[in-house]
């Protein structure tokens, strides 16, 4: 993986001294013993129709290719997988004057612009080849959205969703409706921050008051919100970099509750033998939604489309969903869901899922006005540290 400093080099110096931080939901602890990372391959012309080889590189278990492979057989594509751990490993293959030739990838909705107008390593899509993502199928919260498409340009492709909450063990303390209830004097050192921004940033600005502003607050208001944030800093017995670390802390009885936390680490703990809840609080949830793209580095861009447009069917939609317990974004799938699978978001009301937990971006790269993306990257560094 690339360092801060060689990523600033490569992007010409127009980038802050701390990358965007690590995205650590979804990555599960299994994956430091996934699929390998993709090396350098030899340069080979662009394909011009389905076959081949597809690389590929997604969180642990979002592929879909074990339901795809029928479709992989008879189209004649072989697959080369490799696995994101954090959001920059993806960033990391694309930068500097040799990016590797992955096919298609997936961002996570903050990244939009990032991607696209300050590193341009996202080549738009052909849309006349993804036919299945069209207004008739998908929920309309999810068809042409701003974080996947302006300028008349499809950037991106969402195909899965969640919300990141809070998720507690009932055997040691009583269902919490306010995360203020992680600040009680017997719960000190019972809880973990998950370490990633796309949530925990969002939901720090909530219990400090300003979420309905987020992420555009001003410096004064940044302060108070990591004010608060040291009471919750104080309780915690560590910041948590992978939901498998996570589960881990559950599984051993060290914590009672982990903040800012994916809705599937109950069903995952559940493996174990822990049996954990997953709760709004008054304070609401964030949604997190990951798209798929081609990087402008992409070679079999043809099978690439190809790919996209088959797992955003309804029969593969259903199971991703069962699999990785998250959200369809064709609405025809949920037809397809297993009780227990459907129930776990209110499809018939996804409206006001949007309203009350919206898809966030990031805090602007500059501004005079608010604090920036550096200003929180400080602020929330400090806070780790103990500043």
């Amino acid at each position: 993986m690339w360092t801060h400093e060689e990523v600033r080099a490569a992007a010409d110096g127009r980038y802050s001294e701390l990358l965007l931080s690590r995205r650590r939901l979804l990555g599960m602890g299994a994956a430091a013993t996934g699929a390998a990372a993709l090396g350098p391959f030899f340069p080979r012309a662009a394909r011009a129709e389905v076959g081949g080889t597809l690389r590929m590189m997604t969180w642990q278990g979002f592929d879909m290719i074990g339901d795809a492979q029928p479709w992989l057989d008879a189209n004649g594509v072989k697959t080369e997988l490799a696995t994101i751990t954090a959001q920059d490993d993806v960033q990391a293959k694309f930068l500097g004057g040799s990016p590797v030739p992955i096919d298609l990838t997936e961002y996570n909705q903050a990244y939009n612009r990032f991607y696209v107008d300050e590193l341009d390593i996202i080549r738009p899509l052909e849309m006349d080849k993804i036919p299945n993502y069209n207004k008739d199928n998908i929920f309309p919260g999810f068809y042409q959205g701003e974080r996947w498409y302006w300028d008349n340009t499809q950037w991106g492709v969402p195909f899965t969703w969640g919300l990141n909450s809070l998720v507690y063990n009932p055997a040691m303390m009583d269902k919490p409706t306010s995360y203020k209830d992680l600040l009680k004097p017997e719960l000190a050192g019972k809880i973990t921050i998950t370490d990633e921004i796309t949530g925990t940033w969002p939901i720090a600005a909530r219990v400090a008051g300003f979420g309905a502003k987020y992420p555009n607050v001003t410096r004064d208001e940044l302060a108070e919100i990591f004010e608060v944030m040291k009471e919750y800093r104080a309780q915690s017995k560590t910041f948590s970099p992978s939901n498998g670390d996570i589960i881990s802390l559950f599984a051993a009885g060290d914590i009672a509750a982990c903040f800012n936390c994916w809705s599937g680490i109950p069903f995952e703990a559940a493996k174990q033998g822990v049996k954990l809840e997953y709760v709004i609080p008054e304070e609401g949830a964030v949604m997190w939604c990951d798209a798929w793209f081609t990087p402008r580095a992409a070679e079999n861009i043809d099978t690439a489309h190809a790919y996209i447009n088959e797992t955003l069917k309804p029969e593969y939609q259903a199971k991703l969903a069962k699999a990785t317990t998250s959200g369809c974004v064709n609405h025809n799938a949920v037809a397809l869901m297993d009780e227990e699978t459907r129930a776990l978001f209110n499809y018939d009301d996804l409206d006001s899922v949007f309203k009350t937990s919206p898809l966030e971006g990031i805090p602007p790269r500059e501004s005079d006005e608010f604090a920036t993306y550096d200003d929180w990257v400080r602020a929330y560094e400090d806070l780790k540290i103990g500043l």
